[in-house]
């Protein structure tokens, strides 16, 4: 019985829960690497089947469930599981992802609006009452457990725990609300004219600070030079005040893994080299 995560198992899991799936694909835009995958089904026309641990997939399809019926544009997920595998279920939407129309060079105009237009659904987030927040399962963990749980395998351990004890203090610093840690572009569909259409990866949504999520936002943002416009326009519509100091400093703690990670994988080799 193949149990690994080799693409035949990933077939089977989605064909044991819709035995007549054809054309299983990766999505377009999508890396190869991820266990996510698109499938035509009789019934339901294409789906989106993406292979999560079991506990984010509760936590993901309890957020759903409650933010569909709150009007928030994020899918319904339903989860399905095979073996030792879990994977969620939802629609899948054809309209290409943020990501897709900066490659078609889409006006820096539209790309501030369609940003504009993720952060007035931010800020409906945050708004939602503690009632609510606390009725999500297991919402309650914060986003580097999520961190924890979805990092490779291959990634060295250490570099995990330093990744995660650097967002729990970033999430953490100043008041949670319910947001969107993980605002880029490829979590971002848009309709053809480039503006929202619907926001993908509920595993990104947890409490955090706004803070937090800025700076993820930040991170990926196509308009650098328009980065405290943005701020502005969130601070406006919260009528809060955003920690500018703390999001500059954490973007650029954030803006450095690339040489920690570097730094951490050469150190690791060493050891390796001088142990053999």
């Amino acid at each position: 019985m193949d149990t690994g995560n080799s693409s035949n198992f990933f077939h089977n899991a989605i064909k044991s829960g819709f035995p007549n799936a054809t054309n299983i694909r990766t999505p377009e835009g999508c890396s190869p690497k991820k266990p996510i995958f698109v499938a035509d089904t009789r019934k339901r026309g294409p789906i989106i089947c993406k292979f999560v641990d079991s506990r984010i997939a509760m936590r993901d399809k309890n957020i759903s469930e409650r933010l569909v019926k709150k009007g928030f544009p994020v899918p319904k997920i339903n989860i399905n599981g095979y073996i030792a595998q879990w994977y969620e279920v939802y629609d899948y939407n054809p309209n290409r992802t943020l990501a897709q129309h900066l490659k078609n060079h889409i006006g820096d105009d539209r790309i501030f609006e369609t940003y504009k237009q993720a952060l007035d659904i931010q800020a409906r987030l945050a708004e939602c009452s503690l009632d609510d927040i606390y009725s999500y399962s297991s919402i309650g963990k914060y986003f580097s457990d999520v961190y924890k749980i979805t990092a490779p395998v291959a990634r060295p351990k250490i570099l995990t725990n330093i990744y995660s004890a650097i967002i729990k203090i970033l999430s953490r610093w100043h008041n949670v609300h319910l947001v969107h840690c993980d605002l880029k572009p490829a979590n971002i569909i848009c309709k053809d004219d480039g503006s929202l259409d619907q926001i993908i990866d509920v595993t990104g949504i947890a409490l955090a600070s706004e803070e937090f999520a800025m700076i993820s936002i930040l991170e990926s943002f196509p308009l650098p030079d328009l980065s405290e416009d943005l701020m502005d326009y969130y601070d406006g519509i919260t009528h809060r005040k955003l920690d500018r100091n703390f999001v500059r400093t954490g973007l650029k703690l954030v803006k450095q893994k690339q040489s920690l990670q570097s730094t951490v994988r050469k150190h690791i080799q060493n050891l390796g080299t001088k142990t053999k």
